[in-house]
């Protein structure tokens, strides 16, 4: 009898490490083909028809609600073919136009010897681009000498009065206001990395280092820094605040290698906000003082993801989920562990319709907003907890880290269901920090943290200045001829005069 229970126990261990070594099979297996798909597959997150569940496809929940239908209940479905986006070049400003002519060979009609009469056939138009155009502004002060006044005995000697000169942006430099921004806007906008712009420099008759060009771009950035401080008290004054973070590379970051990961820290207004301004803090971490201390000032209602550095900021800020990011962690599982792949599709598709529910009540009230949540999207969200409450998902795995992170979240996750000013997602914030990915593959790293500081400033600039439908360049151009007339400690006051939505910049910097 000994024998057999000691056989039994052996048994039931064999059993559980088969059980164990299946699992880690499995999420092994899921872990390759979700490589394999970041680096082969595509990048979109919409949902993908599998051709099998959009047999039982239905615009509420996926499933039948009528009943069969009888020759009398048949109803006719139109099927609408969507319109597909023309890819033709068309022409989205008023540009100045150059009319050519291509005349006749001959005037003369070649039968009778007769002058044609001569009139004109529209053939089409052609887009031309003017390469840029260097060239260099000789600066002259006007001197005034008064031939009376220097004659006059009770003076000792000439007496001159000069032009007041307006104070430079840069002193005893080749650099104007609007090469800088140039070099500033290229970088940002079109993430063109400086050692290119010093070669097209180079050709345009211009000979100067990297390391002037970016002394240059730190330079602006400090000049336009109590700017940036302004916008930013303005935007913790607000009450709705989406938050994220992305990492960068600072190659002389003290105590750290230059391979190691520093952090830029995004706040941005919600989209529905009066002013929207976008900010950039760079921080060698990403622990959670850095989030305490940036969310210091703000009383309000952050969006962000599950980051746990975000459990830290003060507990006056009520904290809200992003369900974009829930649904992406979905998605990874509907496309993981095959066992588990059906059960990760009713989750995407629960939240699919959550998010046809927002576009739907696009340009609504806050009222019939608040009102149509409470209504339809209340149901569909117990209606993933209840699912939830049934699911034993394979640990560790794909599904299994999405539900723990909607455990984790619940309560993050229902607060835009009771508040109207709340986003469903936090997909506002991760749009305004892809400028911020685009930059980092083109031109790397920053290679001391003074760059690192102009970088998160002119990002933050950049982003606002779109947001506020100004010309990047313009603006930046408005900033660096005006601010420095205003002194070296210019009150809050006299700075909201150029802040991106003040009148005379909207006049001025318009895009």
């Amino acid at each position: 009898m000994d024998i057999i229970e000691e056989l039994k126990k052996i048994n039931a261990s064999q059993q559980a490490q088969i059980e164990e070594l299946i699992r880690q099979n499995q999420i092994l297996t899921e872990q390759v083909k979700y490589l394999r798909n970041k680096l082969y597959g595509h990048s979109s997150e919409k949902t993908i028809d599998d051709g099998q569940t959009s047999l039982f496809d239905d615009a509420s929940n996926g499933v039948f609600e009528e009943p069969e239908s009888t020759g009398e209940q048949i109803k006719i479905v139109t099927v609408r073919k969507k319109k597909r986006q023309s890819q033709k070049a068309k022409i989205t400003k008023d540009l100045p136009i150059k009319e050519e002519l291509i005349k006749l060979a001959e005037h003369n009609c070649h039968n009778c010897g007769n002058a044609y009469q001569i009139f004109k056939r529209l053939i089409g138009d052609k887009f031309h681009l003017q390469p840029a155009q260097a060239y260099i502004v000789r600066r002259y002060q006007e001197v005034g000498k008064c031939q009376h006044c220097s004659e006059d005995v009770n003076y000792d000697g000439d007496q001159f009065v000069s032009a007041t000169v307006p104070q430079a942006f840069i002193a005893h430099s080749l650099a104007s206001e609007n090469l800088v921004a140039t070099i500033i806007a290229n970088k940002y906008e079109l993430a063109l990395p400086l050692y290119r712009q010093r070669r097209r420099l180079k050709g345009l008759g211009l000979s100067v280092s990297e390391a002037t060009l970016s002394n240059w771009v730190i330079y602006g950035s400090e000049r336009v820094a109590l700017v940036d401080q302004l916008l930013f008290k303005t935007l913790k004054r607000q009450q709705y605040i989406h938050g994220d973070e992305t990492p960068i590379q600072v190659l002389r970051e003290p105590g750290k290698s230059p391979t190691s990961k520093s952090f830029l820290w995004e706040m941005r207004s919600a989209a529905n906000a009066a002013t929207s301004i976008v900010h950039f803090h760079y921080d060698p971490s990403r622990s959670e003082k850095v989030a305490r201390a940036i969310y210091e000032d703000f009383s309000g209602t952050l969006v962000c993801d599950g980051y746990a550095g975000y459990n830290h900021i003060p507990p006056k800020i009520r904290r809200a989920g992003c369900w974009a990011h829930g649904r992406r962690k979905f998605v990874d599982g509907a496309n993981g562990i095959e066992s588990q792949k059906s059960l990760g599709r009713k989750f995407v598709k629960k939240f699919d319709q959550l998010f046809a529910i927002e576009r739907k009540a696009q340009g609504f009230s806050p009222q019939q907003l608040l009102e149509i949540r409470q209504r339809e999207s209340k149901p569909i969200v117990d209606s993933i907890w209840q699912l939830m409450s049934e699911t034993n998902p394979i640990n560790k795995s794909k599904l299994g880290r999405a539900y723990t992170y909607m455990v984790n979240q619940r309560e993050q996750l229902e607060v835009f269901l009771n508040d109207p000013g709340v986003a469903i997602s936090n997909n506002i914030a991760e749009r305004s920090i892809k400028t911020s990915v685009i930059g980092r593959k083109n031109w790397l790293f920053s290679t001391g943290q003074r760059g690192a500081k102009a970088n998160a400033l002119f990002l933050g600039l950049f982003e606002t200045a779109i947001a506020n439908h100004l010309d990047f360049k313009k603006y930046l151009i408005y900033l660096f001829t005006y601010l420095p007339q205003l002194g070296e400690f210019p009150t809050d006051e006299e700075l909201e005069a150029y802040l991106p939505w003040a009148k005379k910049v909207q006049q001025s910097c318009a895009a």
